[in-house]
C-alpha cells in the first residue's frame, strides 16, 4: 500500500516540474548566480512568459497576446522626463530632450551585446535595467518546491 502511494507521489512530482519551471520562470531567472554582470537572464522571458504587473510595480507592463505566447514590454517615464523601454532583445533609453536615444541589444539568452560606440546615456539605461531585475527578484512569487538547481542545469545545457 505504501509503495503505491510513493509511486503516485513520484509521478505527481514529475508531472508538475514543467508547470513549476514555467510559472516561476522569472523567479528562477533572477535568482541564478550571476558571475557575469553582462547577463540579464530574465529579459528573454519577456518574449514568451507573461510578466505580472505586480512583479515590477514601479513600471508599466504592456502585454501583447500572441498566438501561443505573450510579448511583454516594460516602460517607465522618469521624474526628469526621460523614458525607458525594455523589450525581449532591446533596451531603449531616451533622455528628456530626446536627441540621442541609447539602444542596448541583448542576445536570445540575455547577454549584452557590446555596442561599438559608448553612448552618453547608456549608464542610465543600465541603471533602469538593473532596477527592473531587482524588482522582479523581490516581487516574483517564490515556488513551493524550489527547483533552482534544475533551472540552472537546463539553462547551462541550452547555452
Amino acid at each position: 500500500m505504501m509503495k503505491k502511494w510513493l509511486i503516485i507521489f513520484g509521478i505527481a512530482f514529475i508531472v508538475q516540474i514543467p508547470f513549476n519551471l514555467h510559472y516561476h520562470a522569472y523567479y528562477y531567472a533572477t535568482h541564478m548566480k550571476n558571475n557575469n554582470s553582462k547577463y540579464y537572464r530574465f529579459v528573454p522571458l519577456l518574449g514568451n512568459n507573461y510578466l505580472p504587473d505586480n512583479y515590477v510595480p514601479s513600471y508599466q507592463v504592456v502585454h501583447q497576446d500572441l498566438r501561443e505566447a505573450t510579448l511583454n514590454e516594460v516602460k517607465k517615464t522618469g521624474k526628469k522626463g526621460d523614458s525607458f523601454r525594455l523589450m525581449p532583445e532591446l533596451v531603449e533609453y531616451k533622455p528628456k530632450n530626446g536627441k540621442k536615444v541609447s539602444y542596448i541589444i541583448l542576445s536570445r539568452d540575455g547577454k549584452l551585446i557590446d555596442t561599438k560606440k559608448e553612448l552618453k546615456h547608456e549608464k542610465k539605461a543600465y541603471r533602469y535595467l538593473n532596477d527592473v531585475e531587482n524588482e522582479i527578484r523581490q516581487n516574483s512569487r517564490r515556488p513551493i518546491i524550489n527547483l533552482q538547481w534544475l533551472w540552472n542545469m537546463w539553462y547551462q545545457a541550452s547555452n
